[in-house]
């Protein structure tokens, strides 16, 4: 079942992404490279030349999206891709991608047209005396973002939602979002957002110019994709992705999953929320963060589990009873069995929506990583890979093939299992 598919390790990371057209606008370190997509259609050995329908229910900043439609494009084949997001910031990036790779010229065109309106509106804005308030704390606290800077990427947001062509609207809200990062003291690091003191902040208006002259050069490259390519951004839950995107049925599924690893992505994306509008306030952004997949212990998710009422409980209990047991009795153990649970039940529902959505000849792909908690006799290791695989098992999946495209290790500790693979499914 396992393959050593060391060639894979620079395809589950975002290598090259930053220099690649439309995957570079927004820098997401927790993405794969955009490479992934067409190795996954070469090893496979399809050649089909009828339309090809994809599915991401883990859209995150549209990787498989921009892949999947980049490749069709070049082959001349009728697409069709559905991506599935429930964090706001990574829909609206998606979004604007998609909208910017199959608008090209037309889309460069519209914002050409509107951004003089817009930069007049930013620049009155500025002088003005009237306040532009936000309720995040972060971005009110002057050590992490300079008060005129706040303003000014306030000011950039509400400009740029005056823009009425809608795909034009959408690449201009990506790149205010590309703007937030290195307008401040903060850089997005893993699970947390980490606090650089010696940083110099670069002008909003000058970080926002910069995305938007990449953005632009980019549009002004794409040649007329015709009219064989859709890209459908959904709001929604991976968990309920059979009622999200019901289909007809999906000939590729690729994503990849919150890792069990303490990452809060609504936390980690929060500044770019909060600029781009997405929270009126601060129990808007906690139920988001309720919503979400419970990879992480960043709050107390209510103990509740589907699988519990499923005729398979007891096969799924026995999958993490092993982890459950292996939890040290220390101040983190009730957060961690919640996360093992919870992660669990949560893929599970995952797995069995999505198996509703195929034909006999379908794939589903993933990547994940296993996590590793705590250090020394505290250490805990989550072999999601294979936690996953049985899952999925369970509803109906068979797993092909599980590969292992790197080791994670730290500098300071031996990790054992920790790894990311490339977990290859078929309908069972």
């Amino acid at each position: 079942m396992f393959d050593r598919s060391s060639d894979y390790g620079r395809l589950v990371v975002p290598a090259g992404n930053n220099d690649e057209p439309f995957h570079r606008w927004f820098r997401m370190k927790e993405a794969y490279s955009f490479g992934l997509f067409e190795r996954l259609i070469k090893d496979s050995g399809d050649q089909s030349s009828g339309p090809l329908r994809v599915l991401d229910p883990f859209s995150g900043s549209g990787t498989t999206a921009i892949s999947a439609t980049s490749l069709a494009i070049g082959r001349k084949l009728e697409s069709h891709v559905t991506l599935i997001e429930r964090n706001p910031v990574l829909r609206i990036v998606s979004e604007g991608k998609a909208a910017g790779l199959l608008g090209g010229v037309k889309v460069a065109r519209a914002i050409e047209r509107e951004l003089p309106s817009m930069l007049e509106k930013h620049a009155a804005m500025m002088k003005s005396r009237r306040s532009i308030s936000t309720a995040s704390v972060t971005l009110n606290n002057r050590s992490y973002y300079p008060p005129s800077h706040t303003r000014s990427l306030l000011a950039l947001s509400q400009a740029v939602r005056s823009v009425e062509d809608r795909d034009a609207r959408l690449v201009l809200q990506t790149c205010v979002a590309s703007a937030v990062e290195p307008s401040g003291r903060l850089r997005r690091d893993g699970r947390a957002l980490r606090y650089t003191p010696e940083r110099r902040p670069a002008s909003p208006i000058e970080a926002f110019s910069a995305a938007l002259d990449r953005c632009l050069e980019d549009l002004k490259s794409v040649g007329d994709t015709g009219n064989l390519s859709s890209v459908t951004v959904l709001e929604g839950d991976a968990r309920e992705s059979d009622r999200c995107a019901p289909g007809p049925a999906y000939d590729w599924i690729v994503f990849s999953p919150p890792y069990p690893n303490n990452i809060d992505y609504t936390e980690v994306y929060k500044t770019e929320a909060w600029t781009l509008g997405c929270f009126d306030n601060v129990q808007a952004m906690k139920s988001q963060r309720l919503a979400t997949v419970r990879s992480h212990t960043s709050l107390y998710f209510p103990d509740e589990y589907a699988f519990r009422s499923l005729d398979i409980v007891n096969e799924v209990q026995a999958l993490i009873n092993p982890l459950l047991n292996a939890v040290p009795s220390d101040r983190y153990e009730r957060g961690r069995r919640q996360l093992i649970a919870g992660y669990a039940d949560d893929m599970l529902r995952v797995f069995q929506s999505l198996r509703k959505l195929v034909h006999a000849e379908s794939r589903l792909v993933f990547v994940v990583g296993n996590s590793v908690h705590g250090t020394g006799d505290s250490r805990l290791v989550i072999a999601s890979d294979i936690l996953l695989a049985a899952l999925a098992e369970l509803v109906g999946w068979q797993v092909e093939e599980i590969r292992v495209a790197r080791e994670l290790r730290r500098r300071t500790d031996d990790l054992g299992h920790a790894r990311e693979s490339v977990v290859c499914l078929r309908p069972a």
